[in-house]
C-alpha cells in the first residue's frame, strides 16, 4: 500500500506537469499564430533595386484664389516611372511626367472709370489656361501591409515643373458704344507665366502583380508652392494683385516592369 501523503504529493505532480504542458502547448500556438499573422500581413515581394514602368492618367487643376473668380479645369498626363527600393517597405521613386496643370479664371476692365465718354469700353473676359509642364516629382515611397492581392503604398516629396508653354482660350463679353458683344479666341502666352514651379506631391496608391508585370494605379495631389503667375489683378489695378499658384489633383494608371 502506499503511504496516503506520498499519494497525494505525486497526484499533485502529474496535476501540475499536465497545467504546465497545457500552458506551453497554449503558449507555443500563440506564439506560432502570431508569427504566421505577421508573416501573412507583412509578406511583400523583393522590391530592393532598380524598376521601371509608365503611366497615364487625367488631372483636375485650379489656380489658387489670391484673386477671386478662380476656378478648375481638366487635363492629361503620361509619364514614366524610376523607383529604387532600400527595403521590402520603403523605396525612392522619381515620375517624370508631361502633366496639363492650370485652371480658369475670370478677368474684368472698366475703361469707362477713366472717362464719361461712352466709346470706353468694358470687359468681362473668361480663361481657360493650359500649363503644359515637365514635373519631376522624387518621392520617397512607403508600402503598407498587404490588402488581399492589392499591396498599397503612399508617397511624399518634392516637385519641380519647368513651363513648356501656356494657351489661353478665351471668351470675352464687351460693352461698346451702349450694345454687348461676345468674342471667343485662343492664344499662346507663355511669356505671362513663370518658367519654373516648385510645389509637394503626395498621394496613395497600389498596385497587383500581373506576373513579372505590375499594374500600378495612384492618386496624387500637388500642391503648388511657388507662383505661376506673379501680380495678377482679376480688375487689371496695380493696387489689387496676387500670385497665382496652380494646385493639381490626378488619378493615373501604369504597368511596372
Amino acid at each position: 500500500m502506499f503511504n496516503s501523503p506520498i499519494l497525494a504529493r505525486l497526484l499533485k505532480m502529474v496535476k501540475l506537469l499536465r497545467y504546465n504542458m497545457k500552458y506551453r502547448l497554449f503558449a507555443s500556438i500563440t506564439f506560432l499564430s502570431l508569427i504566421f499573422l505577421a508573416n501573412t500581413l507583412y509578406a511583400q515581394d523583393d522590391r530592393s533595386g532598380l524598376s521601371y514602368g509608365f503611366k497615364i492618367g487625367a488631372t483636375v487643376s485650379n489656380f489658387s484664389n489670391d484673386q477671386p473668380h478662380t476656378s478648375a479645369r481638366l487635363g492629361f498626363l503620361a509619364g514614366g516611372v524610376v523607383e529604387y527600393g532600400f527595403s521590402d517597405v520603403l523605396s525612392v521613386q522619381a515620375e517624370p511626367s508631361y502633366m496639363q496643370q492650370g485652371g480658369r479664371f475670370v478677368r474684368f476692365k472698366d475703361d469707362s472709370k477713366f472717362s464719361t465718354d461712352p466709346f470706353y469700353d468694358m470687359y468681362a473676359t473668361n480663361s481657360d489656361v493650359v500649363l503644359h509642364t515637365i514635373d519631376l516629382p522624387v518621392l520617397a515611397k512607403y508600402w503598407l501591409p498587404k490588402f488581399g492581392d492589392i499591396q498599397p503604398n503612399v508617397v511624399l516629396g518634392p516637385a519641380v515643373g519647368y513651363t513648356l508653354g501656356a494657351s489661353n482660350t478665351y471668351q470675352t463679353t464687351y460693352n461698346s458704344n451702349g450694345d454687348f458683344y461676345t468674342a471667343n479666341g485662343y492664344k499662346e502666352e507663355g511669356s505671362q507665366y513663370e518658367p519654373f514651379q516648385v510645389g509637394v506631391t503626395g498621394g496613395f496608391g497600389g498596385e497587383v502583380s500581373l506576373g513579372s508585370k505590375r499594374l500600378m494605379i495612384d492618386f496624387r495631389y500637388r500642391y503648388g508652392v511657388t507662383p505661376v503667375k506673379k501680380s495678377y489683378s482679376y480688375v487689371g489695378l496695380n493696387y489689387v494683385q496676387g500670385d497665382l499658384r496652380t494646385h493639381s489633383a490626378y488619378v493615373t494608371i501604369g504597368l511596372g516592369l
